[in-house]
């Protein structure tokens, strides 16, 4: 897996599409429709556009800083504004937040899998499964994870029309009456539901691939608003269909709308639909590899095989040391407010840093002269 930026480690801009909204969609979809429920009752979709609008804005935000540093990833804009020891130790901090997500998304994907269909199968055995899958495919490289991203893509959405089936059965009274809660509920409920959409800060390191990075902009605004209806639609059907007892005692609140879905020759559609989401799940655990693999190659010069099969042992024995629902909901919350750090406020203070060290150097430029 070279982290080179030649022509064969390049791609086109509208494959930022597959790769922002498959990070972003993940295992988070599973069951994120308590937590907000849980803040905003009713309104819980008015957080989920409020956190769907300021995605967008921190999107921009990004891309409008990356225009500024031109070429660089994360670790060479950390490395340009603050220095080589302080950006060095940011560096380390943002590929140990990497590996926690990895950890986190492997570990919650199992507990899916433990909780609706096997629920003695051993954690490591699953955690070895899916991270020989994930070595198996980066070391193949960036070309591998475009493909299987555009792939999981098309995953989502055939899996999305499913939540068509419920509404059937729905009550559109339940989003009656409107903004019937407080904004401070509503604001809590759209950092609640930052923690399920983040993932899309994998644009600082996907940019200086870009071949066209003048479309960089459209594309990645368009992955996010592809999550984000995706987001909305599911948790409308949640609250229309679901009572207010049901939806606050219910864990995985998307599995359990699958679970209504009845055909002739398949009872149990989420028996199906939860080991295909590993396709889902995989390309998103390698990009955040990938992302490691670039700051362990910048900072350190480590060899990035090595380097992988390390990672995947760290995440192997850290998910076996999760052994309850309790406790994968602790890591949870930790790396949901994490995530709400880095994806929402540091960009901001990256893009202000960023504005302030073009202005000295234009100032000194004009000073030469």
């Amino acid at each position: 897996m070279n982290s080179g930026t030649s022509h064969k480690y390049q791609f086109k801009a509208y494959m930022l599409l597959f790769l922002v909204c498959n990070v972003q969609v993940g295992v988070g979809i599973f069951g994120f429709q308590r937590y907000i429920y849980k803040e905003a009752g009713h309104d819980a979709w008015m957080s989920v556009l409020l956190a769907g609008i300021a995605t967008h804005l921190i999107v921009w935000i990004m891309v409008k800083t990356l225009e500024m540093h031109k070429s660089l990833d994360l670790y060479g804009i950390q490395h340009v504004l603050f220095g080589k020891w302080i950006g060095g130790v940011l560096s380390i901090c943002m590929m140990l937040y990497f590996l926690t997500n990895m950890t986190t998304i492997v570990r919650t994907y199992i507990e899916a899998i433990q909780s609706w269909i096997f629920p003695d199968f051993p954690t490591w055995l699953l955690s070895l499964i899916l991270l020989v899958l994930m070595v198996y495919g980066s070391l193949g490289g960036i070309r591998v994870i475009l493909q299987t991203s555009f792939i999981s893509f098309f995953l989502i959405i055939a899996t999305s029309l499913f939540f068509n089936y419920p509404i059937r059965y729905v009550e559109w009274s339940r989003l009656l009456p409107i903004y019937d809660t407080t904004a401070q509920h509503i604001w809590v409920g759209a950092i609640k539901m930052g923690f399920t959409i983040t993932g899309f800060e994998v644009i600082f390191m996907l940019y200086r691939h870009v071949q066209d990075k003048n479309k960089v902009m459209r594309y990645a605004q368009a992955s996010v608003l592809f999550t984000n209806i995706l987001y909305l639609f599911i948790m409308i059907v949640s609250i229309i269909y679901f009572s207010e007892n049901q939806i606050l005692r219910t864990i995985w609140g998307s599995i359990n709308l699958l679970k209504i879905i009845k055909y002739p020759f398949l009872e149990r559609i989420e028996f199906i639909a939860i080991p295909f989401w590993m396709l889902v799940v995989l390309p998103g655990i390698m990009q955040l590899a990938w992302n490691v693999l670039r700051g362990t190659v910048q900072l350190f010069g480590w060899n990035e095989k090595l380097t992988l099969y390390g990672l995947a042992v760290i995440v192997i024995v850290a998910s076996s040391t999760l052994h309850n629902r309790e406790q994968v909901n602790q890591l949870n919350d930790f790396i949901g407010i994490y995530s709400v750090i880095v994806s929402y406020c540091y960009p901001l203070l990256l893009f202000a840093l960023t504005y302030v060290y073009k202005w000295r150097k234009r100032e000194k430029g004009s000073d030469a002269h």
